[in-house]
């Protein structure tokens, strides 16, 4: 027997699914096929199982047996000399006739040929079919899809993830692969699968639950369709939560309501109105908007989009602006303080932004009362002293402002600050004391702890006695005795790499001025751009009541310079401000004001050492060399 008949018996063996069926190997490699020292199991080893069938039976071939075909006679011969040349078994020739008439069966009942596609569907033979049917002129070609008549097609399957159905063979449909790349594996709260969650759930059951909260929600179809027949806009689950809140923006629009003084636009402000409490209007966001201010408002929107506000402190603006004009309206100046009171409702209010852009188009009033946080901070400390005190705390106050019984100049609200919080915490063990023209030497010397709570009190008992509030100055003979402390130098393994936890331009700017430099962090502050000159390499450091400091800066130093007024200019171009360090706040601001030394706290907390013992080093270094 010849060794193809043997691998023919060989595969007449049953398949894993229990049927029995005569299978029809074709090898792979026509040189191992056509050589007789191969052994036919190595053969059979490289033969290719043939898919099993999908829609016909080889027991639907003997059902149509005595079904007459006119082909058939033409068939029979092609067949015979197949086998023939082949050197095939007699099973194999029966095999090709029930093929055949299969394939004769499942034609289109209007062509007299066979096309690739019908065979495509038999369940063997597939290959020498083809050529059964090409040598009887039966066969109608597919041009340029030779491969598909002989390589069955797999079947469309439902997702995996989401079971919908796409038509197509991929195990996981295109949403769910993008819901894949951007979601965590896990158990599903509601389907109780692990799969790529989002919110705790997946894919499948986000959908469900979000189009039952939608207005006019899809009617729910027992077949889920994906791919490119999905009936969602977005097939990630991510639009119907979009789609929820703009019906959410509709509904909110829907309860927007007018203020009622606002009914007749025409109508004027008839007496000032006193202080408002901006908290108890009921739902500022809800309030509507007259054309003209949603003209400003769209003004606003534009100049934050052209200085590059980030987007938060934009809505902020927007939102705080919005309110202001909806319940004021645009007929009259705004105050100052109600902008104030806007920005208190919550975090999500901006002030600052507001009032310069309302005070560029002469729309802000100026509030005569205004105090600044450090004359209000001091206001209320006043007020929280014992009640027999506070008129000479005025007193005091009034000296350090300038405006006492004989004139002097005037100091900063800020340093007045620091001067009545140490002495407001003295004079609250003074209580038993009736005025402070009671109080002894020895108790100055008690309540003196350091310093500076000293150079307080000597401050204010000095101005009462100018003022003639108090006859004598408990403070005048009273000395305190304080350590002087050797400045040490920094370890030079802290100053390694300190200019990498800079971070950007402006930190490492700023820290070359001041550990290189020696310049102190409020003097690098209120640097103006005329006092750099690039050209020269000179900065000049302003020293107020003393002579400027013109400081030489390296190559390393004029490149950090460059570096720092490209950023700026790329992210403010439209920047007024004169000082060359700037923030996000202080860049855009009407005032145009100077930083302040807290801008450099974030610098300062990533270096881990003071700006004050980066100085003392800088000295001790030169003196050394």
């Amino acid at each position: 027997m010849h060794w193809r008949q043997q691998v023919f018996r060989f595969s007449e063996l049953p398949i894993p699914d229990g049927h029995w069926r005569p299978l029809a190997l074709e090898p792979k490699a026509p040189l191992i096929r056509d050589d007789p020292r191969v052994c036919p199991a190595q053969v059979r080893g490289q033969m290719s199982w043939p898919s099993p069938p999908r829609a016909l039976r080889v027991e639907h071939a003997h059902r149509i047996m005595d079904r007459d075909f006119p082909e058939l006679p033409a068939l029979t011969p092609v067949i015979a000399q197949m086998t023939a040349e082949r050197n095939l078994s007699d099973a194999w020739e029966r095999l090709a006739l029930h093929m055949a008439r299969l394939a004769l069966a499942v034609r289109e009942a209007d062509q007299p040929l066979v096309s690739e596609q019908d065979i495509a569907q038999l369940p063997q033979l597939r290959g020498p079919m083809v050529e059964i049917f090409l040598r009887a002129g039966l066969l109608r070609r597919r041009p340029n899809r030779w491969h598909v008549a002989l390589h069955s097609r797999a079947s469309a399957i439902s997702c995996e993830h989401c079971l919908s159905w796409s038509g197509t063979v991929a195990k996981l449909c295109s949403a769910c692969k993008n819901w894949r790349r951007s979601s965590e594996r896990g158990v599903c709260r509601r389907c109780h699968r692990t799969l790529p969650l989002s919110f705790g759930r997946c894919r499948r059951c986000r959908v469900v639950e979000l189009e039952q909260t939608l207005a006019d929600s899809p009617i729910p179809d027992q077949l889920w369709f994906g791919g490119d027949i999905d009936l969602y806009v977005n097939k990630t689950g991510r639009d119907l939560n979009t789609a929820r809140d703009r019906q959410a923006q509709e509904r909110r629009g829907e309860l927007r309501y007018w203020p009622q003084h606002l009914i007749d636009p025409a109508q004027l402000e008839l007496f000032p109105a006193p202080e408002r409490d901006w908290k108890v209007i009921p739902n500022p966001g809800l309030l509507r908007i007259s054309e003209t201010g949603r003209a400003i408002v769209s003004e606003l929107d534009q100049l934050a989009r052209d200085q590059a506000w980030s987007s938060a402190t934009r809505k902020k603006s927007l939102r705080t602006l919005r309110v202001l004009l909806a319940w004021l309206g645009t007929g009259s100046p705004i105050l100052e303080r109600d902008v104030v009171g806007v920005g208190d409702l919550s975090p999500h209010y901006n002030t600052v932004r507001v009032a310069g852009f309302l005070q560029t188009k002469g729309m802000l009033a100026f509030d005569s009362d205004a105090v600044g946080t450090h004359e209000a901070s001091v206001r209320r400390w006043v007020d929280q002293a014992p009640a027999q005190f506070q008129a000479d705390l005025h007193t005091w106050i009034a000296v350090l402002r300038g405006r006492g019984r004989r004139p002097s100049p005037p100091m900063r609200w800020g340093t007045i600050r620091g001067y009545a919080l140490h002495v407001v915490s003295v004079l609250g063990t003074w209580e038993h004391l009736a005025s402070l023209g009671e109080v002894t030497e020895q108790e100055v010397k008690t309540a003196a702890v350091n310093y500076s709570v000293f150079t307080s009190l000597r401050s204010m008992f000095r101005a009462l006695r100018r003022e003639r509030r108090i006859f004598r100055d408990p403070a005048r003979n009273v000395h305190l005795t304080t350590p002087v402390r050797v400045p040490r130098p920094i370890p030079a393994d802290r100053l390694k790499g300190l200019l990498n936890l800079a971070g950007g331009a402006k930190d490492r700017l700023a820290l070359v001025l001041m550990a290189v430099y020696a310049v102190r962090p409020k003097q690098v502050a209120e640097i103006l751009l005329d006092d750099l000159n690039r050209s020269t390499g000179r900065l000049r450091i302003r020293r107020p009541h003393r002579l400027d400091h013109v400081i030489c800066l390296d190559e390393f130093a004029l490149r950090l310079v460059k570096e720092w007024l490209a950023e700026r200019h790329h992210r403010w171009p439209l920047s007024t401000n004169p000082y060359l360090i700037v923030s996000p706040l202080t860049a855009l601001h009407i005032d145009r004001p100077a930083v302040g030394i807290s801008n450099f706290k974030s610098l300062r907390d990533r270096i881990g050492i003071n700006f004050t013992q980066l100085r003392q080093d800088r000295f001790l270094d030169e003196a050394r060399e």
